[in-house]
């Protein structure tokens, strides 16, 4: 027993730094919790043991979930699921939980461990994005509730209609979509009308306006109309959402007065829903009301016996009565008017119509309907269209503006405007590894950072994805360096997220106006370009755009075209560099090294297609490519008597990240005939930001029977953590820290060497040029080592010969 005792503290132990755990007897008391369950529980370890696990219980969850836990751990099984609890302070904490019972030696359960995990801030999130989607959704209520509402695509088909809309029109919901608004068409309008409707939608403007429509049974009747154009990244409308709202009853009373000017329809317009209004100009030339009725003028306390014969002055707030005055004289002076007012924290749209006699205007009517729900209807449709609904963040169409507008300032005022093109470094791989929700919670964080770091007059704008964009006005060249650098310093700083700490590293091309382009595209496109530069100089940098850059891209974006051929073509081959047992000089293994072969370019180094290769997504056909071939050849020389031999082949953390990985190695392995324990998988430190997930890939590889090591180990993200869980078979010496063999760097080499032979685990040393290179090494007794003091990596003909020559090493045994 006490055995058993003393292996569960030994497993708690590798689990103390990252996990909440407890542990309780069979009868639910607690004998045992760590640093992080007091840490999140706000409980000190006197206060929690030999206390039930109630005393942090949130009441959330029901008694059949726990009666369910305790019937699963009590049959000696493991359960998982996810429990709420109260901290000692009040607040409340999620936990992803195990719970592992454990039995004596006579098979009775006498205790159980549990490990838990905070989700709190993915469940924060969880109900932040619930909460999104119920105020989308409440919009999208609104909207059906207050206004008829219709969608249609580019080509004005009909994708969408509400209730309000059928109920209108008398058209049922699967007469309409897929149909056209013709439709609807009354034949009022002229041809001319629609035109103009639709160049201003398909320019990416809003539209307003009045709309004569004819019912499926006849009836006709009119609309008060806005259109607005949703925009794709372009700039391209791809759809319309028109909201309207139904002002028949207005018409029909404009022209039920038109016909009873003459009398007295005072009686008539005070049932009428609207507000129905005229004005005249007196002898002194002020305009004042002889009219005022209708329900909106009731509540508004608006009736003619308030308004007779009073100028607006006298009964709105001056700004109101300013406003409407100004209208009120265009109107008189043989305008057509109409707009919108601002009135006791209601929209109203008002239209004039005027009364002539004898070709004078002798008088005006004036007609007012209520149009508050509309306009919050449209100003919801239009953050829609202009913000980015993740960080709230003006998106492209928005960004376009702004910068539209300050160009024009700057150009009036003779100024310089920054143009930044962002792109954080490595973003898909966090993506990718951690799940998206933690992705975007990261793009939240990169938004709020970005602020901090501009002026109140600069703008920035989430582009889409991980790009972000920023014009900085009224700025020096030096000014824009300084605020990118910021920017920089600024993001270096850790974010932890989930418990998990991240680094995000931004690469920024800044194009500046208007020497480097006197519109929007160019000056996006060209700061693009030196974002891409800033890749290439290693990331975590900024650079400005050049001609020189511009040429130097081009060549970029040549090669990727060929590239794509390249594969095709079976423009590529492999080269193998020997690995040598630095005692016996028996060679022991080859890496296998993709070249490319071009037709006209000749041979191109990796370093210059394989970052494309990364970025396109070609790694994966090219890396399966590679593992076929190098399987092939090796399989061929251990058939010509070099039966020990094993190869080395790189993987990239985007196949790594592949669904089908385990699958294509174990086909290519049956295909090729190459027993797994002579293939060896190459990684990158950089696939341990998903640790869960490396060590199941990597269990699974070894599962198999094929070896793993670590490339350039001592220069990525190591650390003694992963290097423990992770089934790791040999490390591979970075070779910067032999190029540079200094008292430093020797002493990493050692502790490297070192470490790896306390732990059980192999070391080749690359890049091992010289007889000093090779004497330190032997000190140090690392047992592998590779480099061009042995061979340089060489096609398969001369492989062939190379092992022939040294098909014995210096011990005279056989390879």
């Amino acid at each position: 027993m006490f055995n058993q005792i003393r292996d569960v503290k030994y497993a708690l132990s590798a689990l103390e730094e990252s996990s909440v755990i407890s542990i309780t007897d069979e009868k639910g008391i607690i004998t045992y919790v760590n640093h992080n369950f007091c840490q999140i529980s706000k409980f000190s370890r006197e206060e929690l043991i030999g206390k039930n696990h109630n005393i942090v219980d949130s009441g959330f969850h029901p008694r059949n979930y726990f009666k369910s836990l305790w019937e699963t751990i009590s049959r000696g099984k493991v359960w998982k699921g996810e429990m709420k609890n109260r901290a000692k302070d009040g607040s409340e904490y999620w936990l992803s939980m195990t719970l592992v019972p454990f039995m004596n030696d006579s098979g009775f359960l006498y205790q159980y461990v549990a490990i838990g995990t905070d989700i709190t801030k993915r469940k924060q999130m969880e109900e932040s994005l619930s909460k999104t989607m119920k105020d989308l959704h409440d919009i999208k209520n609104a909207l059906d509730e207050s206004s008829i509402v219709a969608i249609t695509d580019d080509k004005g088909v009909i994708t969408y209609v509400n209730d309000k809309f059928c109920e209108i029109s008398k058209y049922e919901v699967d007469e309409l979509v897929g149909n056209t608004h013709r439709v609807i068409n009354s034949r009022y309008h002229s041809k001319s009308f629609f035109k103009l409707m639709w160049e201003t939608i398909k320019q990416g403007r809003v539209w307003k306006g009045e709309v004569k429509n004819r019912a499926k049974n006849g009836n006709e009747y009119w609309m008060n109309t806005t259109i607005v154009p949703f925009l794709d990244e372009r700039g391209v409308p791809y759809q319309y959402v028109s909201i309207r709202t139904d002002i028949t009853d207005r018409i029909e009373a404009e022209a039920a007065l038109a016909e009873a000017l003459q009398n007295d329809f005072r009686r008539t317009v005070q049932n009428l829903q609207n507000c129905v209004f005229k004005i005249v100009t007196d002898p002194k030339g002020n305009i004042t009301y002889t009219l005022c009725e209708g329900k909106i003028a009731e509540e508004l306390g608006l009736t003619s016996e308030r308004m007779l014969r009073k100028t607006s002055y006298e009964i709105f707030p001056y700004e109101v009565a300013e406003q409407m005055e100004s209208y009120f004289r265009k109107a008189f002076a043989g305008e057509s008017v109409t707009f919108e007012l601002k009135l006791s924290g209601n929209d109203y749209y008002i239209t004039l119509s005027p009364i002539e006699e004898n070709g004078e205007i002798v008088e005006m009517v004036g007609s007012m309907i209520d149009i508050t729900e509309r306009k919050k209807a449209e100003e919801t449709i239009r953050y829609m269209a202009h913000y980015d609904s993740l960080t709230n963040l003006p998106n492209r169409t928005l960004f376009h503006e702004k910068l539209a507008e300050a160009m024009l300032k700057a150009k009036h005022k003779d100024e310089k405007i920054g143009v930044m093109f962002i792109d954080l470094d490595r973003f898909k791989n966090i993506n990718d590894t951690l799940g998206h929700s933690i992705g975007d919670v990261l793009l939240q964080a990169v938004a709020n950072r970005l602020i901090g770091c501009l002026r109140k007059e600069d703008s920035v704008s989430r582009l889409g994805g991980d790009e972000f964009a920023i014009f900085l006005t009224g700025v020096t060249h030096k000014e824009v360096g300084e605020i990118a650098q910021r920017i920089i310093t600024s993001m270096s700083e850790s974010i932890t997220l989930d418990h998990i700490e991240i680094f995000i590293t931004p690469s920024i091309g800044i194009s500046m106006y208007p020497e480097d382009g006197d519109d929007i595209e160019a000056l996006l496109k060209h700061a693009d370009a030196a974002m891409y530069l800033a890749k290439e100089q290693g990331k975590n940098n900024y650079q400005f755009f050049s001609e020189e850059l511009h040429q130097v891209l081009s060549k970029k974006l040549q090669l990727e075209r060929e590239l794509r051929r390249a594969l095709d073509e079976k423009q590529f081959t492999l080269h193998y560099q020997p690995k040598i047992h630095l005692q016996t000089g028996q060679i022991i293994g080859m890496e296998a090294l993709i070249r490319w072969e071009h037709p006209d370019l000749g041979l191109i180094p990796p370093i210059q297609f394989i970052p494309i290769a990364e970025e396109t997504g070609l790694i994966v056909p090219l890396g399966e490519w590679v593992m076929r071939t190098a399987c092939q050849q090796t399989k061929v020389w251990q058939e010509a008597g070099f039966t020990q031999l094993a190869v080395a082949v790189n993987i990239s953390l985007r196949q790594f990240m592949q669904n089908n990985l385990i699958e294509m190695i174990t086909s290519i392995l049956e295909e090729t005939g190459l027993a797994p324990q002579y293939l060896e998988l190459e990684i990158t430190e950089s696939m341990a930001l998903n640790v869960d997930y490396t060590i199941r890939i990597l269990n699974r590889l070894k599962g198999l029977g094929i070896s793993i090591s670590i490339d350039d180990f001592g220069t990525g993200y190591s650390s003694l953590s992963y290097l423990s869980q992770f089934p790791i078979d040999r490390l591979k010496i970075d070779q910067s820290f032999l190029r540079n063999l200094n008292p430093q760097n020797q002493a990493i080499i050692k502790t490297i060497i070192d470490m790896a032979h306390n732990m059980k685990i192999a070391v080749i040393a690359e890049g091992v040029e010289t007889q000093e290179h090779v004497d330190f090494l032997k000190e140090q007794r690392c047992n592998e080592v590779q480099g061009y003091f042995y061979s340089k990596p060489l096609p398969t003909k001369e492989i062939d010969s190379y092992l022939q020559v040294n098909r014995y090493g210096e011990s005279g045994s056989m390879i």
